[in-house]
Protein backbone atom coordinates (compact mmCIF):
# COMPACT_ATOMS: atom_id res chain seq x y z
CA UNK A 1 0.00 0.00 0.00
CA UNK A 2 1.35 3.44 -1.05
CA UNK A 3 2.35 5.99 1.62
CA UNK A 4 -0.99 8.19 0.41
CA UNK A 5 -3.36 5.48 1.01
CA UNK A 6 -2.05 5.15 4.19
CA UNK A 7 -2.36 9.36 5.15
CA UNK A 8 -5.73 8.86 3.89
CA UNK A 9 -6.77 6.28 6.54
CA UNK A 10 -4.77 7.40 8.91
CA UNK A 11 -6.97 10.80 10.41
CA UNK A 12 -9.94 8.69 9.56
CA UNK A 13 -8.76 5.95 12.17
CA UNK A 14 -7.81 9.00 14.72
CA UNK A 15 -11.19 10.70 14.05
CA UNK A 16 -12.88 7.18 15.32
CA UNK A 17 -10.38 6.57 18.00
CA UNK A 18 -11.36 10.23 19.73
CA UNK A 19 -15.58 9.66 18.72
CA UNK A 20 -15.15 6.38 20.51
CA UNK A 21 -13.57 8.04 23.17
CA UNK A 22 -16.46 10.67 23.28
CA UNK A 23 -18.96 8.04 23.54
CA UNK A 24 -17.72 6.28 26.71
CA UNK A 25 -17.07 9.67 28.15
CA UNK A 26 -20.83 9.99 27.48
CA UNK A 27 -21.93 7.05 28.56
CA UNK A 28 -20.15 6.92 31.50
CA UNK A 29 -21.98 10.69 32.53
CA UNK A 30 -25.36 8.71 31.67
CA UNK A 31 -24.68 6.02 33.88
CA UNK A 32 -23.55 8.63 36.93
CA UNK A 33 -26.69 10.36 35.83
CA UNK A 34 -28.74 7.57 36.30
CA UNK A 35 -26.83 6.33 39.73
CA UNK A 36 -27.55 10.86 40.86
CA UNK A 37 -31.09 10.20 39.38
CA UNK A 38 -32.14 7.10 41.17
CA UNK A 39 -29.94 8.00 44.72
CA UNK A 40 -32.34 11.18 44.69
CA UNK A 41 -35.44 9.50 43.95
CA UNK A 42 -34.53 6.90 47.25
CA UNK A 43 -33.71 9.63 49.61
CA UNK A 44 -37.04 11.61 48.57
CA UNK A 45 -38.93 8.73 49.12
CA UNK A 46 -37.35 7.96 52.67
CA UNK A 47 -37.59 11.78 53.37
CA UNK A 48 -41.79 11.55 52.40
CA UNK A 49 -42.30 8.49 54.49
CA UNK A 50 -40.10 10.30 57.23
CA UNK A 51 -42.41 13.32 56.92
CA UNK A 52 -45.61 11.19 56.66
CA UNK A 53 -44.73 9.18 59.95
CA UNK A 54 -44.07 12.29 61.55
CA UNK A 55 -47.30 14.04 60.43
CA UNK A 56 -49.24 11.14 62.05
CA UNK A 57 -47.17 11.25 65.05
CA UNK A 58 -48.11 14.98 65.42
CA UNK A 59 -51.44 14.95 64.85
CA UNK A 60 -51.84 11.68 67.36
CA UNK A 61 -50.07 13.58 70.29
CA UNK A 62 -51.88 17.13 69.51
CA UNK A 63 -54.78 15.24 69.94
CA UNK A 64 -54.05 13.70 73.20
CA UNK A 65 -52.65 16.59 74.96
CA UNK A 66 -55.53 18.69 73.53
CA UNK A 67 -58.36 16.27 73.98
CA UNK A 68 -58.84 16.57 77.57
CA UNK A 69 -58.91 20.84 77.55
CA UNK A 70 -60.82 21.19 74.18
CA UNK A 71 -61.22 18.45 72.03
CA UNK A 72 -63.61 20.11 69.24
CA UNK A 73 -61.66 23.31 69.08
CA UNK A 74 -58.03 20.90 68.68
CA UNK A 75 -59.71 18.84 66.55
CA UNK A 76 -60.25 21.42 64.20
CA UNK A 77 -56.91 22.85 64.50
CA UNK A 78 -55.25 19.32 64.24
CA UNK A 79 -57.14 19.16 61.17
CA UNK A 80 -56.10 22.35 59.48
CA UNK A 81 -52.44 21.83 60.76
CA UNK A 82 -52.65 18.12 58.77
CA UNK A 83 -54.32 19.54 55.98
CA UNK A 84 -51.53 22.25 55.63
CA UNK A 85 -48.84 19.62 56.49
CA UNK A 86 -50.30 17.21 53.40
CA UNK A 87 -50.05 20.67 51.21
CA UNK A 88 -46.57 20.82 52.11
CA UNK A 89 -46.07 17.09 51.10
CA UNK A 90 -48.26 17.06 48.00
CA UNK A 91 -45.94 20.48 47.11
CA UNK A 92 -43.19 18.55 47.35
CA UNK A 93 -44.10 15.74 45.54
CA UNK A 94 -44.76 17.52 42.81
CA UNK A 95 -41.72 19.40 43.16
CA UNK A 96 -40.05 16.00 43.35
CA UNK A 97 -42.03 14.26 40.31
CA UNK A 98 -41.03 17.74 38.77
CA UNK A 99 -37.05 17.69 39.08
CA UNK A 100 -37.39 13.15 38.42
CA UNK A 101 -39.47 14.04 34.76
CA UNK A 102 -36.33 16.69 34.22
CA UNK A 103 -33.60 14.41 35.07
CA UNK A 104 -35.89 11.74 32.82
CA UNK A 105 -35.76 14.29 29.78
CA UNK A 106 -31.96 15.15 29.96
CA UNK A 107 -31.68 11.08 30.37
CA UNK A 108 -33.14 10.77 27.26
CA UNK A 109 -30.93 13.85 25.65
CA UNK A 110 -27.33 12.08 26.74
CA UNK A 111 -28.63 8.42 25.09
CA UNK A 112 -30.07 10.54 22.12
CA UNK A 113 -26.53 12.37 21.56
CA UNK A 114 -24.88 9.05 22.49
CA UNK A 115 -26.79 7.21 19.55
CA UNK A 116 -25.94 9.97 17.20
CA UNK A 117 -22.29 10.06 18.40
CA UNK A 118 -22.46 6.40 17.60
CA UNK A 119 -23.72 6.57 14.18
CA UNK A 120 -21.44 9.07 13.38
CA UNK A 121 -18.75 6.74 14.10
CA UNK A 122 -20.15 4.25 12.40
CA UNK A 123 -20.45 6.25 9.09
CA UNK A 124 -16.56 7.44 9.47
CA UNK A 125 -16.09 3.94 10.16
CA UNK A 126 -17.70 2.66 6.99
CA UNK A 127 -16.48 5.53 4.98
CA UNK A 128 -12.30 5.16 5.94
CA UNK A 129 -13.25 1.54 4.99
CA UNK A 130 -14.57 2.31 1.68
CA UNK A 131 -11.29 5.05 1.29
CA UNK A 132 -8.71 2.12 2.22
CA UNK A 133 -11.03 -0.38 0.06
CA UNK A 134 -10.66 2.36 -3.04
CA UNK A 135 -6.70 3.05 -2.20
CA UNK A 136 -5.94 -1.09 -2.27
CA UNK A 137 -8.00 -1.41 -5.26
CA UNK A 138 -6.21 1.07 -7.29
CA UNK A 139 -2.47 0.23 -5.81
CA UNK A 140 -3.40 -3.73 -7.54
CA UNK A 141 -4.60 -1.63 -10.68
CA UNK A 142 -1.54 0.25 -11.03
CA UNK A 143 0.71 -3.59 -9.98
CA UNK A 144 -1.01 -4.90 -12.48
CA UNK A 145 -0.19 -2.34 -14.85
CA UNK A 146 3.26 -2.28 -14.25
CA UNK A 147 3.89 -5.81 -13.90
CA UNK A 148 2.69 -6.18 -18.01
CA UNK A 149 4.75 -3.63 -18.72
CA UNK A 150 7.89 -5.67 -16.75
CA UNK A 151 6.90 -8.89 -18.74
CA UNK A 152 6.90 -6.67 -22.31
CA UNK A 153 10.39 -6.10 -21.01
CA UNK A 154 11.42 -9.14 -20.39
CA UNK A 155 10.02 -10.10 -23.65
CA UNK A 156 11.69 -7.73 -25.73
CA UNK A 157 15.29 -8.70 -23.96
CA UNK A 158 14.41 -12.38 -24.51
CA UNK A 159 13.67 -11.35 -28.40
CA UNK A 160 17.19 -9.41 -28.40
CA UNK A 161 19.04 -12.80 -26.53
CA UNK A 162 17.67 -14.98 -28.79
CA UNK A 163 18.35 -12.76 -31.84
CA UNK A 164 14.57 -12.19 -32.78
CA UNK A 165 15.01 -8.63 -32.80
CA UNK A 166 18.02 -6.94 -33.78
CA UNK A 167 20.09 -4.46 -34.95
CA UNK A 168 20.73 -4.17 -38.88
CA UNK A 169 22.53 -0.83 -39.57
CA UNK A 170 21.51 1.90 -37.74
CA UNK A 171 17.64 0.46 -37.57
CA UNK A 172 15.54 -2.41 -35.55
CA UNK A 173 14.73 -5.50 -37.92
CA UNK A 174 12.66 -8.46 -36.69
CA UNK A 175 13.47 -11.91 -37.85
CA UNK A 176 9.73 -12.98 -38.83
CA UNK A 177 10.55 -16.44 -40.78
CA UNK A 178 9.67 -17.74 -43.89
CA UNK A 179 5.74 -17.50 -44.06
CA UNK A 180 5.15 -14.56 -41.56
CA UNK A 181 1.64 -14.47 -39.59
CA UNK A 182 -0.10 -11.38 -40.27
CA UNK A 183 -1.65 -9.59 -37.16
CA UNK A 184 -3.75 -6.55 -36.39
CA UNK A 185 -7.03 -4.77 -38.01
CA UNK A 186 -5.29 -4.29 -41.14
CA UNK A 187 -2.74 -6.76 -41.09
CA UNK A 188 0.26 -4.33 -39.84
CA UNK A 189 2.04 -6.74 -37.58
CA UNK A 190 4.34 -9.67 -38.37
CA UNK A 191 4.53 -12.49 -35.43
CA UNK A 192 8.05 -12.56 -34.46
CA UNK A 193 9.79 -16.19 -34.86
CA UNK A 194 11.09 -17.61 -31.80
Amino acid sequence: MDSSATDDVEPVRQALIRLMAIADRLESRNAHAVQRIEAATAALDQGVSRLDAGGERFAERALQVIGNNARQAVAQGAGEAVDELRQRLQQSADAAQAAARAMDEQRRGLTNARRSLLWHAWVALLLGSLSAAGAAAWTIHRSTQEMAQARFGQDILRATQRGTINRCGGSLCARVGRKPERFGKDGQYMLLED
